[in-house]
């Protein structure tokens, strides 16, 4: 933990009024203090390495003596809760938060909290020499102050510098297999410097010079046949319109076309309709359609490669439907694929009888963060679907059952469940006898022992290996949209958003991940069941329209067939932590906006959304081998 976070909790012998040591920073410490010499020597390119090497001289002051009233202290401390920022580009008007964030409301840094600190930022940014230094506190200086347009600029040219650095080999990414400007993190500077290009001046030269960058690399990654980098830094062109988009659509069609390119399918499919994109941003309507087409014809290929997997098949073969729909032309291509399907969800139900996976959970909790030491991303990101299962709903009414027969004062008198606002939300009736237990009392002890389980397997077992995940590797939506692409529990149509919600939960970003993903498990739910060939609509014949079937509804009518392809236990479980009352409700409450702000970081919620992402990744387990073939390494 930083320590902008525990100077907060008294940890430096100041209290909670005087703040973190970085709070009294003063412009006559920036002078006295040579601050870059902790990374004179980093060839770095982020910001995480840099603020490594300042809390390392933290660590050796305090080795000194009492060094806690020094200038050197509060620079370090100063420049460390800087670089600590969760930086987002997702949200360019709000572009850094906070690293880490608790449920009782402390978190690290984020930019207002410099705001008393706007001249120690300027003159900082105007003396450090390290370009990823200069760039983010440049940034987040013109951040707090936007009549300085200069340092806007600054930040511009030293965003710019760190790719140019990287691709002369001078600067390294952070995690990266080998040197170069094709890294994730390069294009959220590029990214970055155009945003804050838009800003201050779309023409002038700093901007000019990321612009040209931007193009230059884009070309070498087509040429290099880079599939990644293409993908990203054709994103980014287009987002920004910096080149002339046909451009864009022709370069990476010949990429496409190239006998030599060796791009696994899935990657050709994200291709083609990037390049779709940019045909339809230059108004080429046939050439758009036509890499539409493309697209969904590697989705067929897909999907008849999975022999091993019904489910599979059905899944890639329905993206491929979707996927055709709206261009002139396929109909009898899209009712001939409709006759694959049928055919083959013939075969789901046998595959699919029971949506599960047992697992041996006593290894994780006694060696869990050791299993996090060893392994890729993709090891990682299944090993979080593994941390628990959901409980036996046989064995948690039996044991409702002979709790209330040994405490039976406690149900004696039925009871009224209360919200925080005092609103009765839910009715117990009384137990009525040992013999003759009123359900509605089984339900409610459950709902309590539940809410005690959910905060041991998210506390002890989940959030430790979240944190050691996020520590080892960069999980983006990139990452999810990768990774989602072969399950059978996501919609094609909703592959990006919940790869969003997903990388929220993994993140960290716990209000992203809940209110993301919470409204979509209807959707989840009624796509798996669609895949099985169940009929999730209802006609109303008064009216003769057809409505979807709604979350509480499918609960109702369809509960057989979910627990028939998720099983008993994981159907109660989400009708539990979603649904039911007494209980969380996540889904009501999210939808009608009765959540508070710490609610997100309550187990709950958190509980809630690991049953969303176990959901979409737990059918990828018994296929890791497969996944890591087909993926290439992408996950690496």
């Amino acid at each position: 933990m930083s320590e902008d976070a525990t100077d907060a909790a008294g940890a430096d012998g100041t209290n909670a009024t005087n703040g973190p040591a970085w709070t009294r920073i003063t412009l006559e410490d920036v002078h006295a203090v040579d601050f870059e010499v902790p990374i004179a020597s980093s060839r770095a390119a982020d910001c995480t390495t840099l603020a490594d090497r300042y809390q390392a001289a933290l660590e050796s002051l305090t080795s000194e003596g009492d060094a806690r009233q020094t200038p050197a202290w509060r620079v370090f401390h100063f420049l460390t809760a800087v670089l600590t920022m969760y930086y987002r580009p997702d949200q360019p008007n709000s572009p850094y938060g906070p690293c880490f964030q608790w449920s009782d409301g402390s978190r690290t840094a984020i930019p207002s909290d410099f705001r008393a600190h706007c001249d120690v930022l300027a003159t900082l940014a105007t003396r450090a020499s390290h370009p990823v230094l200069r760039a983010r506190l440049s940034d987040v200086a013109w951040l707090l102050d936007r009549t300085q347009g200069h340092l806007a600029l600054a930040a511009v040219d030293a965003y710019t510098d760190v790719i140019e650095l990287s691709e002369r080999d001078e600067l390294m990414h952070r995690g990266a297999s080998e040197p170069g400007a094709f890294h994730h993190d390069a294009v959220i500077y590029l990214r970055r410097a155009l945003q804050l290009g838009r800003a201050v001046g779309w023409e002038k030269p700093p901007v000019a010079r990321a612009k040209a960058v931007l193009v230059r690399l884009r070309e070498r990654a087509v040429a290099a046949m880079e599939h990644a980098a293409i993908r990203w830094l054709s994103t980014v062109d287009l987002d920004f319109a910096v080149s002339d988009p046909a451009a864009i659509g022709a370069s990476i069609t010949s990429v496409l076309r190239d006998s030599n390119a060796s791009f696994f399918l899935l990657a050709r499919v994200e291709l083609w309709r990037l390049a779709a994109r940019a045909y339809g941003a230059a108004k080429n309507d046939d050439a758009k359609h036509h890499a539409l087409g493309e697209a969904a014809e590697c989705l067929v290929v897909h999907a008849l490669a999975q022999t091993d997997s019904a489910t599979l098949r059905a899944h890639f073969l329905s993206n491929a439907i979707a996927a055709l729909h709206g261009i002139p032309g396929k109909k009898a291509r899209r009712n001939e694929l409709r006759h694959q399907l049928i055919h083959v969800q013939a075969s789901v139900p046998d595959e699919m009888g029971v949506f599960s996976e047992t697992i041996n959970l006593q290894p994780f909790i006694d060696e869990v963060l050791p299993l996090v030491e060893t392994g890729d991303a993709l090891d990682h990101l299944l090993l979080i679907a593994r941390l628990g299962r959901s409980p036996v709903q046989a064995e948690l009414e039996q044991e409702a059952r002979r709790s209330v027969a040994e405490h039976p004062l406690l149900s004696l008198f039925g009871g009224a469940h209360l919200d925080r606002h005092g609103k009765v939300v839910a009715r117990t009736s009384p137990a009525g006898g040992a013999d003759r237990v009123d359900a509605s009392v089984v339900q409610a002890q459950i709902a309590r022992s539940e809410a005690i389980r959910r905060q041991i397997v998210m506390q002890g077992r989940v959030e430790p290996v979240l944190r050691a995940v996020r520590d080892r590797h960069f999980i983006s939506d990139e990452t999810f949209v990768l990774l989602l692409q072969q399950s059978p529990a996501v919609p094609d149509d909703l592959l990006g958003t919940i790869a969003r919600g997903l990388a929220c939960f993994v993140q960290g970003d716990r209000v992203g991940a809940t209110y993301i993903l919470t409204p979509l498990l209807e959707a989840i739910l009624r796509y798996i069941l669609q895949n099985q060939g169940d009929d999730v609509t209802k006609f109303d014949d008064a009216t003769e329209t057809q409505q979807d079937w709604t979350l509480s509804r499918l609960f109702q009518e369809r509960r057989t067939e979910l627990e028939a392809v998720l099983g008993v236990d994981l159907t109660a479980d989400l009708d539990r932590i979603f649904l039911q009352r007494p209980g969380p409700s996540l889904r009501h409450a999210v939808a009608h906006g009765l959540l508070h702000d710490a609610d997100p970081y309550g187990s709950d919620a958190m509980y809630g959304c690991w049953l969303l992402y176990c959901l979409c990744v737990i059918p990828l387990i018994r296929h890791t081998a497969a996944l890591r073939a087909a993926l290439g390494g992408a996950l690496a």
